[in-house]
């Protein structure tokens, strides 16, 4: 009788057998897997289509659908590991729905998985990476949108709505021209994004008590996505070089200056415009009043804040403008004060500083952000587009 040992000569044959049984294995694996690649990766686009639209009936996956759009199990393995949100995606129930939508060279553009028993969920791909938005989002063919909901302020209620914190500081720092995000928000305000499969918001509108503000994109071949009202400007103000009528520069930024009254070498961190005592100074672009205040060196000062970036001051004044006050809004143009030499100064002269994230600017050299208009060949379009807008999210 033959027994075990008889068929396996030698410990070598059996590992010979094992590794080759193994192989085979890993094989017929590989070309079953293929197979199904081969299957379901097959250009379904060839008709030139864009959008897929699927409903889920017994015994549907996800991933059916995903390569019938003509995408490839690479691209999916990297969805459905960029986001925890992505594994409800391998729980889909029949009557659930799909759009996935493609670009015009037919890569992934976006999906919109709307689920019977939980709020959609919008995935969007660009510049190789997934993005996802599932609290809130209402579609409104062909757009979809997300409400962020003020119950704090908007980096809680942001995060809260599933907002990522880059589309958060692109709100803040387009709307902090035209609003103090401390003190104008109330709770029940709303900010409601419209997107259309960028990563970033095809429409930003605040919708508060007393006003609404809207924004809507627009990309130049000069300028890039920016966002504008619908007159076709920026938020953003265009900056004066000077807040007065000055005779002449009397000192510019330098690093290294004999300073008149302290008689030692010194940085002059601004620009001094000779003018005589009590001539008007003026806001060189709207924005908040930051501070009010006497300041030793400085002597009467004022500091303006425009968006979230930059500051600008005027000091030596003789005295401030009639009711100005720290939260004020203020008008490019409008009176902030008059030439004066309070502080440590010899002379009367406006001393004004632009400072960008805390730093020092040359008046003189700085080159600053300008109001952005919508191109006139352009504008009616846009117009009409963002009326259009409006009216698909019911906002008047």
């Amino acid at each position: 009788m033959t027994n075990f040992q008889d068929r396996w000569p030698n410990p070598s044959s059996k590992q010979l057998v094992l590794k080759i049984n193994k192989s085979f294995l890993r094989i017929l694996l590989l070309a079953f897997l293929g197979g199904l690649s081969a299957l379901y990766a097959l250009p379904s686009h060839a008709d030139g289509k864009h959008e897929f639209h699927f409903e889920v009936s017994r015994g549907d996956v996800f991933y059916r659908f995903f390569f019938t759009a003509g995408l490839n199990g690479e691209l999916l393995n990297k969805m459905m590991k960029s986001d925890e949100r992505a594994s409800r995606l391998s729980r889909i129930a029949p009557g659930d729905k799909f759009k996935i939508t493609l670009d015009d060279n037919h890569d992934l553009k976006k999906i919109i998985f709307q689920p019977l028993d939980a709020n959609p969920l919008l995935i969007t791909y660009s510049k190789q990476k997934f993005r996802f938005v599932s609290v809130n989002i209402q579609p409104t063919e062909p757009l979809t949108h997300s409400t962020i909901v003020i119950s704090k302020s908007l980096n809680y209620d942001g995060k809260k709505a599933g907002i990522e914190p880059e589309v958060i500081d692109l709100i803040i720092a387009n709307f902090t021209w035209a609003m103090d995000f401390s003190r104008d928000l109330q709770k029940g305000d709303k900010f409601i994004l419209a997107w259309d499969g960028g990563s970033t918001p095809s429409a930003i509108i605040y919708v508060g008590a007393r006003k609404t503000i809207a924004l809507f994109a627009y990309t130049s071949a000069v300028t890039g996505k920016n966002y504008y009202d619908i007159s076709g400007k920026t938020l953003n103000d265009t900056f004066d070089f000077a807040g007065l009528k000055y005779s002449r520069i009397s000192s510019s930024f330098t690093k290294s200056r004999w300073h008149p009254v302290l008689k030692k070498y010194r940085s002059h961190k601004g620009t001094d415009f000779a003018a005589p005592k009590g001539r008007p100074v003026y806001a060189t672009a709207k924005g908040t009043v930051k501070h009010v205040a006497v300041v030793r060196g400085y002597g009467n000062v004022v500091y303006l804040s425009h968006g979230t970036e930059i500051v600008t001051l005027y000091a030596h004044l003789s005295k401030f403008a009639a009711g100005l006050k720290t939260s004020q809004k203020i008008k490019k143009g409008q009176l902030v004060g008059y030439v004066g030499s309070t502080g440590l100064a010899t002379g009367p002269h406006l001393h004004y500083e632009i400072r960008i994230n805390g730093v020092h600017q040359d008046a003189e050299k700085v080159k600053l952000p300008k109001q952005l208009s919508i191109p006139t060949n352009a504008l009616s379009s846009f117009k009409n587009k963002a009326k259009s807008l409006l009216e698909q999210l019911g906002i008047k």
